[in-house]
């Protein structure tokens, strides 16, 4: 199942490897209207498996769509959704978006955050 708002598009990859990607731009000004019930939809698919989620190709993101990827973090965590969550360490707004990610994560037992 994808999603598709505008510019951005998640695609999501089921099999051997599950793989959420994100792609193009994030300029909603609401996408947490859009996000949040998408990956809620999700969620049920990805219980007791392994999940990656790939940020390389994503271009833009606003500061609106901060708040949905920390709700998506929180809700990986608490449903016990072992995650990596990996961005573009060549891109300098990425590393600055995703190190508070990083941060975050920390304390946190199913959730990693690393650039490639």
């Amino acid at each position: 199942m994808n999603l598709k708002d505008n510019n951005l598009e998640i695609t999501m990859e089921e099999g051997p490897k599950n793989i959420v990607t994100w792609i193009g731009k994030s300029e909603s000004r609401d996408p947490s209207s859009v996000i949040n019930p998408y990956f809620k939809e999700i969620f049920e698919k990805f219980k007791g498996k392994e999940l990656e989620i790939k940020f390389e190709q994503l271009k833009y993101m606003n500061s609106s769509t901060v708040p949905p990827i920390i709700q998506l973090i929180k809700d990986l965590e608490e449903n016990n959704i072992k995650s990596t969550i990996t961005y573009d360490k060549n891109s300098k707004w990425q590393v600055a978006s995703f190190k508070a990610l990083e941060t975050i994560v920390r304390t946190m037992n199913n959730i990693n955050v690393k650039g490639v």
